[in-house]
């Protein structure tokens, strides 16, 4: 035994060995410094003949390592048998490599030659002539090579009429003149050398009798019959026709034909010579066939020839390509859901894939494909890929739980076959997720906290967390951040309080962080303005203060021309107040003009102040509304006529019954004293005439027996009508008796 060792470059080793070597022979020693070999599974036939032990060393196994059964499995080619094995070497995760070891099996001359028949009988008529050929049946050498059958040998050599022609094939050729009557017989031995140093040899004994009848065997038109045919054509087709002829005449020219094929896959028909394929064929288990070809004829006694046929199988695209799955670890896929952590780095392997196709050439070439861009096939070397984490996108268990991955893998034949398989991945949930603040939401505003009136401890706001991610528990940790420095409280469960309140009102900023159980965090930003109510009354009354000089100005024109129109209902009564009937009737008159003016007067001034009175909030004011039109009941509080206070009495506080006066007088003499300007009164009362509302103080307040109604108590509408008809009497009383009032424009509003 001779072995060879030639490095074709880092990732390939050459071998040279004999075949029959001894069992648990050392072929190479420590192939790889780390135990990192795995066989790939298009080496896995070789698995038999050669091991791979802990320590990365090829040893062959107990199975014998014979050159000629390679060949006859198609394991290697026979002139050449070079085997290749595929092992995957793995140093890291992303970092894989495919080592080849090839080793070419040298033959030994350790096969003899052999006949298929160890004696044959030759029938030959007496008449054939010098010359004439009689074609014998080849050996068979399995060895290759020098050590195939190198020559043929006749013995003996001398005393008799035949010689052993030197060819590919032997060939007795007839040197004399046959007599039957001096010989009927011979009997000979064929030899067979092959080319070893001590030669082997096989023997055939060869009976040759002699006849004198039929002296012409069939001649076939080829010695070498050859074939190609699909390994998919059709059964019970012809596949070629065989001819042979036969110069003879009548029995002795008729020829019967036969093949000696020992797999049954073919038949030929033995008067026309047509060749059927009465079987499948399988390129992928034998891809050529030798058949022999025997044509006889019907002479006495019988005359054959022989002739060879080669038929090749080639292949077809028959074969979808079988799929192979192993993890990291090199065990097998078996279809079992698979774990995969959602924040598994990009570029970790998961699994080989090896996809074999039985087929050759670029029928056996085999690529694939995935349906989810978040994986990766790395090509590794024919027909074998590393499955691998992208990375883009990234895997998101809160958006689904479980995939499946479609692997699709498809041969290069016309037309291609695919095979495809689904993989099971079960998202496994990392904290990849920060803690979303549900409430509170986002301040767009200043938060506002009264400096007098809150309370302490004061709650700020509740935190409602939610974690997306699925195992993470819903406990969360707090901290804050508040400038300038105030007194504050985050509780466990997320409870912002106030402790105190500060030596100095203003504007404070509280950032407040919150943080999950893997640290991941998110923030919010809450301001806060803690004030006084004296600073929010003083700027309500400066805003007040500074309504549109434009809106002043109209009002006081408005005014005006109220003023000139209820002077002349002033003179229009005071021309008529001798006549009572007629002062009752002018008196309703002049009213309702008046009505009519100040409410106009009222409205213009509501429209003209809406916008500053909506900023502003007053002061608890006492509203009197006297009389109304009663045009539009539903925009007022109040409504009655005067002939419905006509026959009232007040008393006012000094106990002087005023009954002698009419409610409508009353009104007259009212408006007559505003006329005339009389003892005091403010214009703005004055300019109000009978609606309007005002402050009285305490001590006139008092002099009256009942007290106004405030207006955030409103009573029902006949309670409204007693209290109106009251506030006109005490308005009434301070002018018929010319009692001083302060009213301002502060305590006066339409």
């Amino acid at each position: 035994m001779i072995l060879h060792l030639i490095s074709a470059d880092n990732n390939t080793s050459i071998i040279y060995i004999h075949e029959e070597l001894p069992p648990n022979t050392l072929l190479i020693q420590s192939i790889s410094s780390t135990n990192s070999l795995q066989w790939l599974p298009s080496s896995y036939i070789y698995k038999i003949y050669f091991n791979l032990n802990q320590n990365q060393s090829l040893y062959t196994t107990d199975k014998r390592i014979d050159r000629e059964e390679f060949c006859e499995k198609n394991l290697c080619n026979c002139s050449f048998c070079l085997l290749t094995l595929n092992f995957l070497q793995t140093f890291s995760t992303n970092n894989i490599s495919i080592r080849t070891i090839q080793i070419v099996i040298e033959d030994i001359n350790d096969h003899a030659p052999t006949f298929k028949q160890s004696f044959i009988k030759l029938p030959i008529a007496e008449n054939v002539p010098i010359g004439y050929e009689i074609p014998l049946e080849s050996a068979i050498d399995n060895d290759y090579g020098i050590f195939s059958i190198q020559n043929y040998k006749l013995h003996p050599s001398i005393n008799n009429p035949f010689r052993l022609i030197q060819t590919n094939k032997p060939i007795l050729k007839l040197i004399e003149s046959l007599d039957r009557e001096i010989k009927s017989n011979y009997l000979l031995q064929l030899i067979a050398d092959d080319g070893g140093s001590t030669p082997l040899s096989g023997q055939q004994k060869i009976e040759i009798i002699i006849t004198d009848v039929n002296d012409n065997p069939p001649v076939f038109d080829r010695s070498l019959y050859q074939q190609s045919i699909p390994e998919n054509n059709k059964i019970n087709t012809v596949i070629l026709q065989i001819h042979a002829s036969d110069r003879d005449e009548y029995e002795n020219a008729r020829i019967s034909y036969s093949v000696e094929d020992s797999t049954g896959i073919f038949r030929i028909n033995e008067y026309t010579g047509e060749l059927y394929l009465i079987k499948t064929l399988d390129y992928e288990k034998i891809r050529s066939y030798s058949i022999s070809i025997t044509a006889r004829d019907h002479g006495i006694p019988q005359l054959s020839n022989y002739a060879q046929l080669i038929i090749d199988v080639t292949d077809v695209n028959d074969n979808v390509p079988n799929i192979l799955i192993t993890s990291i670890n090199g065990t097998y896929y078996d279809n079992q859901p698979i774990s995969l952590l959602e924040c598994t780095s990009k570029g970790t392997s998961l699994f080989y894939i090896y996809a074999n196709d039985e087929d050759s050439n670029e029928n056996g070439r085999v690529s694939c494909t995935l349906n989810d861009t978040r994986l990766n096939l790395i090509y590794l070397t024919l027909n074998a890929y590393s499955l691998q984490i992208s990375g883009l996108p990234l895997f998101d268990y809160e958006t689904e739980q479980y995939i499946n991955i479609k692997l699709n893998c498809t041969d290069n034949g016309l037309p291609s076959l695919s095979k495809s398989i689904l993989f099971h991945i079960n998202l496994e949930d990392c904290n990849d997720n920060p803690p979303d603040i549900i409430s509170p939401l986002p301040f767009n505003e200043t938060l506002l906290i009264l400096y007098e009136t809150t309370e302490i401890p004061y709650i700020i706001t509740e935190f409602i967390i939610k974690d997306r991610d699925r195992f993470q528990l819903n406990t969360f940790t707090y901290s804050f951040i508040v400038t300038p420095f105030l007194n504050l409280t985050l509780t466990n469960n997320g409870t912002l309080i106030l402790c105190s309140m500060p030596l100095i009102m203003g504007l404070y900023i509280v950032n407040v962080t919150v943080y999950d159980s893997g640290n991941l965090t998110s923030s919010i930003s809450i301001p806060i303005n803690i004030h006084s109510i004296n600073e929010t009354m003083i700027l309500k009354k400066f805003s007040m203060e500074n309504t549109s000089l434009i809106l002043i100005l109209s009002f006081f024109i408005i005014i005006f021309i109220a003023s000139i129109l209820i002077g002349i209902c002033f003179l229009i009564t005071f021309l008529l107040r001798h006549d009572k009937q007629s002062k009752k009737s002018l008196c309703l008159c002049c009213y309702s003009c008046f009505n009519i003016q100040i409410k106009s007067i009222r409205n213009s001034s509501c429209e003209s102040m809406n916008s500053s009175n909506e900023r502003t909030d007053s002061l608890q004011k006492t509203t009197i509304e006297v009389l109304d039109d009663g045009r539009n009941p539903s925009n007022r509080i109040h409504q009655y006529g005067v002939k419905e206070a006509n026959d009232l009495k007040v008393i006012n506080t000094r106990g002087v019954d005023q009954g002698d006066f009419s409610y409508s007088e009353k009104v007259e003499r009212y408006l007559t004293h505003l006329n005339n300007g009389i003892i005091g009164i403010d214009t703005t009362f004055s300019d109000e005439g009978v609606y309007g509302s005002s402050d009285i103080s305490p001590d006139q307040i008092q002099q009256f027996t009942v007290r106004p109604p405030s207006i955030i108590s409103i009573p029902s509408s006949q309670q409204h009508y007693q209290d109106s008809l009251k506030r006109f009497e005490q308005l009434y009383s301070l002018v018929e008796h010319r009692q001083q009032t302060a009213f301002t424009s502060d305590s006066l509003y339409v």
